[in-house]
């Protein structure tokens, strides 16, 4: 993580020159101060030495203190993007969440692992806008994957259990697979369709009202029942008369809603995305 391509002179310089004061036996701590006091301050050059110098700082403190190299990566990319340097702040706050995520996972569980992960959470997030507006769209997106991944992380290590989080991810990588999204409608349909075949066989499904319904075709009419109630459209002939029967079939709508939501969440963030 340690290379850096520079596209303005004085911004090498301040880089550069904030490693010398390192190799010479300056502290971290103090050239992280240096930094911190340019921060506070609203001129282009002093935002841009801030920048640098802790841009320079996370890179030293990567072989020899971590967690400090997470935060200073991410101060980077905060005084990078007042610089509207979108890519490069994108960068140092992926650097700063990767960093934080792997010191938080190889530590003790407590509080501190429980702010580096929420460290990560939070700079993964700003990668995902910065990369966006710098108009990379696939980096974008990749920080949005590692964000979420890392909210799973960070609920877990609070012992909670994300179901939702873990559901989404599962059935459609948090709203970026359609592939993935499809395989589990038609998955989900394959299931239910073979449970109303059953039902059908033992007659827990029976004609509605005083109605003539069509003749069940095996394997067929199940398919034709799952799909009208997992779409909620309920043009069927057939309705549940036992229990078990009905709760499966609510069960299969509210399943329908939950894909219907998760395909308009996919379409939104397309469009959202690549619009």
């Amino acid at each position: 993580m340690a290379d850096e391509t520079f596209t303005d002179p004085l911004a090498e310089q301040y880089y550069h020159q904030s490693v010398t004061e390192l190799e010479t036996g300056q502290s971290a701590d103090a050239v992280l101060l240096k930094a911190a006091a340019c921060e506070l301050k609203d001129d282009r050059t002093d935002i841009m030495q801030s920048a640098f110098y802790y841009l320079a700082a996370a890179h030293f403190l990567e072989s020899r203190d971590r967690a400090k190299a997470a935060h200073a990566y991410h101060s980077a990319g905060q005084q990078l993007h007042r610089l509207q340097q979108f890519t490069q702040a994108a960068r140092a706050f992926s650097n700063a969440g990767k960093v934080a995520e792997e010191v938080a996972r190889s530590g003790p569980p407590g509080p501190d692992q429980h702010r580096l992960q929420h460290l990560a959470v939070r700079a993964y997030s700003r990668a995902n806008h910065s990369f966006a507006e710098a108009g990379e769209l696939d980096a974008s997106e990749a920080e949005y994957l590692n964000e979420r991944n890392a909210r799973v992380a960070w609920a877990q290590m609070q012992g909670k259990h994300p179901l939702a989080l873990l559901t989404w991810k599962a059935t459609s990588n948090f709203g970026t697979s359609i592939p993935r999204w499809t395989a589990w409608i038609a998955g989900t349909l394959i299931v239910f369709s073979l449970s109303y075949e059953l039902f059908f066989r033992l007659h827990w499904l029976e004609p509605m009202g005083n109605t003539t319904p069509s003749e069940w075709i095996p394997l067929w009419s199940g398919f034709y029942y799952a799909i009208n109630v997992t779409s909620s459209l309920a043009l069927v002939e057939y309705q549940p008369v036992h229990p078990i029967c009905q709760a499966v079939v609510m069960l299969n709508v509210i399943v329908g809603y939950l894909f219907l939501g998760i395909g308009i969440g996919i379409v939104g963030r397309m469009v959202k995305t690549h619009g």
